[in-house]
């Protein structure tokens, strides 16, 4: 463990070597690559990979310094960022900052008032959801989040970060704690398969619930931004740069919101446009831009979801036909045209990876787009396919 109150020569090095890398003119190139594609200004194809860092611990195990606390917070974010950068032949540029979470007041309140509930298969270990709403009147229960944070605590986490990498990186306090997806706490709130019964057989409730879901993630995000703690930025590995306006560096609008609705995958276009879409179209409206992800079929749906305010990157999954897609929306948005993890990870040959590729990046052919692969869980000891994927992508992308 380092010293209290000094710089961790180890940590400093690798903060050090981000920073050097950050400011890099292969880096500068890549941040100017994806400003110009976000902003429809260019149609040359992006190779972008991004993992969880649960995973990028799996490759570095080996290496980790530390095992526990802060210092291993920290060495694993910088890890992760270097072998992302030295590793992985992408256009993804690395963010020099580095990211604790914030401390937060002991008073046992739940963030919405309730805490969902699951249950475990012992034998699978899939769990499901216990439904803590079981009636309309259940709804009331649910309450407005309320944006807590010990300032003097996070203060001082924040100075400890900056001295063991000796001021080498901005440090921020991670304060998103709702997301942008109102859907999702609705299901962790009343279970899925409830959910996609309530629609014929109560759908008040379901307006209900996504109404009082909806207000609170606005309610929260507009405090963060109030109380000073909001940071315009990108979107973690989805949108890894984007250059912030002036003025608008601590606004809702001068940043990016990641919108879903994959739990509501078996609802029909006609359900979702009335139960999903309306609100996520009331968050959407407080960004400066959109993501939507979706890892289901999304053709049918993309006709709607054009419709959300400020969308600029759409999500075509392994499982979406780009062709419909592409048709429906133009160009008047970007598209992350993601590659399947398991294809890439267990394919002998990857020539089926290959074809994949050439295939939906000929279809977006005229379009600003990103070749994707994220959702990695694991490298299950194959990170050799990972590095051989972005190849593949850049030879497909033709760069």
């Amino acid at each position: 463990m380092s010293n209290e109150g000094k710089p961790d020569n180890r940590l400093m090095d690798l903060a050090l070597e981000v920073q050097a890398i950050a400011q890099s003119p292969e880096h500068q190139r890549r941040r100017t690559l994806w400003a110009d594609v976000m902003a429809l200004r260019s149609t040359q194809p992006i190779v972008n990979f991004y993992m969880y860092r649960h995973a990028w611990k799996e490759l570095h195990q080996s290496e980790m310094i530390y095992r526990e606390g802060l210092p291993e917070f920290i060495e694993l974010q910088l890890r992760a960022k270097l072998a992302q950068a030295r590793d992985i032949p992408d256009d993804t540029p690395i963010d020099p900052s580095l990211y604790i979470f914030p401390a937060r007041p002991a008073n046992g309140r739940p963030l919405w008032g309730i805490e969902a509930k699951y249950e475990r298969d012992h034998d699978t270990q899939a769990c499901r959801e216990l439904p803590v709403i079981e009636t309309e009147a259940d709804v009331e229960k649910i309450v407005a989040p309320i944006f807590e944070i010990d300032e003097d605590a996070t203060a001082a986490n924040i100075d400890r970060a900056s001295e063991l990498i000796g001021g080498a990186l901005p440090v921020w306090p991670w304060t998103d704690d709702v997301g942008s997806s109102p859907v999702e706490p609705a299901v962790s709130f009343r279970g899925i398969q409830n959910l996609l019964m309530d629609v014929y057989d109560q759908p008040q409730m379901v307006h209900r619930l996504m109404q009082k879901i909806t207000d609170g993630i606005i309610s929260l995000h507009r405090q963060r931004e109030a109380a000073g703690y909001y940071r315009a930025r990108g979107l973690n590995g989805h949108v890894p740069y984007h250059p912030v306006p002036a003025g608008l560096e601590k606004k809702l609008k001068g940043s990016w919101q990641y919108v879903s609705a994959q739990s509501a995958m078996g609802l029909s276009p006609q359900m979702y446009a009335e139960f999903i879409h309306p609100y996520d179209c009331r968050v959407a409206q407080t960004a400066g831009w959109v993501y939507y992800h979706g890892c289901e079929d999304l053709s049918q749906k993309c006709q709607i979801i054009r419709d959300l305010p400020n969308l600029r990157l759409f999500h075509i999954s392994p499982w979406t036909p780009p062709e419909p897609v592409i048709q429906t929306l133009g160009n008047r948005f970007a598209y992350e045209i993601h590659s399947h993890p398991a294809q890439v990870l267990y394919d002998e040959t990857l020539g089926n990876v290959r074809d994949e590729l050439k295939r939906r990046c000929a279809a977006a052919k005229g379009t600003s787009h990103v070749l994707e692969l994220a959702d990695v869980e694991t490298f299950a000891g194959r990170f050799d396919r990972i590095v051989r994927w972005a190849e593949l992508a850049r030879e497909a992308a033709g760069t």
